[in-house]
């Protein structure tokens, strides 16, 4: 096997200075809302994906019939999932805001072997099962749906909201023909950053001193996207199915993410999100990978100084040496 080196020298520029990692979010909260499971036929174990950063644990009790986590969102991509012969459940650590922005920048179809390298440029930070949950983050908070009116927003005004059934007793729902407009339908999560979070990290009070003695500043916070906001009309279309078993069913197709559903069957006030495709959403064009960092100039021919000739050198070396003999002549008179 050949292997090639390049050795360089890189000179730090006045400021520059590595950004520390966004902190992924804590289980229960943002991008790790939820718990999500995979697995090769509905009758086989369920393999739990990566919430990432925790090491990776094998397990040998098996989960077979174990059923996905009783959470709204489930996805569901086509292939089948390779699992290691002597494991019945994975358990991994929690997703990154690095792993979910990388994603963005790449459009790899999945293998089905959780533990394939991702090849790609950008390079991805980590295997096909990190990819495979930071797209499933992606495709939840983007397609969960919920009618307008049936969950709230509760906790206090300097805390983060939490997302609760709404049990007021003026709560009705909403009538079939109301849910076929896009104003009826919310967004069950909060939005994904740019920075791979649903919430902008707190700053602590050592980075803040640490702003203030001239070191740069840490860009601005992006705008949160609050859970349950309107859907927008552009990224959904709706059909409502007036005799789907007896009563009217409305379904919500997403355009943005081919594959995403949901459907809502108000008389019983029920509703139920599913996802089947490739996990990848719909462009306007071709896909256009992200150009390769340029390629360095060569530098600047060296430019050699003549040398002087001996007689103006001895010149300027006299010249010191008569200085320096006057000034120790000078001394000695003061003595």
């Amino acid at each position: 096997m050949r292997c090639f080196v390049a050795a360089a020298e890189k000179e730090e520029e006045e400021g520059e200075a590595a950004a520390p990692p966004v902190p992924p979010e804590e289980r229960g909260t943002g991008c790790n809302t939820c718990v999500y499971f995979a697995t090769n036929d509905s009758a086989s174990p369920w393999v739990e994906l990566p919430d990432v950063r925790w090491s990776l644990q094998l397990t040998k009790a098996p989960v077979s019939g174990h059923p996905p986590p009783p959470c709204n969102p489930f996805c569901a991509l086509q292939g089948k999932t390779v699992l290691p012969a002597d494991c019945h459940r994975f358990r991994f650590a929690q997703v990154t805001p690095a792993q979910v922005a990388a994603s963005r920048h790449i459009r790899k179809y999945f293998t089905g072997d959780l533990q394939a390298a991702v090849r790609a440029f950008p390079p991805f930070p980590g295997k096909e099962r990190e990819y495979l949950r930071a797209q499933i983050a992606r495709i939840a908070h983007d397609t969960v749906l919920c009618p307008k009116g049936k969950f709230v927003l509760e906790g206090e005004e300097d805390e983060p909201k939490t997302v609760v059934e709404n049990e007021s007793e003026e709560y009705t729902p909403l009538t079939g023909a109301e849910m076929s407009k896009p104003a009826s339908w919310c967004n069950f999560h909060k939005g994904i950053l740019d920075i791979g979070r649903c919430t902008n990290p707190p700053k602590d009070e050592e980075e803040e001193e640490e702003e203030g003695e001239g070191k740069p500043k840490s860009p601005e916070p992006e705008a949160e996207k609050e859970a349950l906001a309107p859907i927008a009309a552009a990224d959904w279309s709706l059909l409502v199915y007036p005799r789907m078993g007896g009563q009217a069913v409305t379904v919500a197709r997403s355009i943005r993410w081919p594959g995403a559903h949901a459907a809502a069957v108000m008389r019983e006030d029920k509703f139920c999100n599913l996802y089947m495709g490739y996990g990848h959403e719909r462009l306007a064009g071709g896909f256009a990978p992200l150009p390769p960092p340029s390629i360095e100039q060569e530098p600047d021919d060296l430019v050699e100084e003549d040398d002087p000739p001996l007689a103006e050198e001895n010149v300027a070396v006299l010249e010191e040496a008569r200085k320096k003999l006057e000034e120790e002549t000078g001394e000695e008179e003061e003595d």
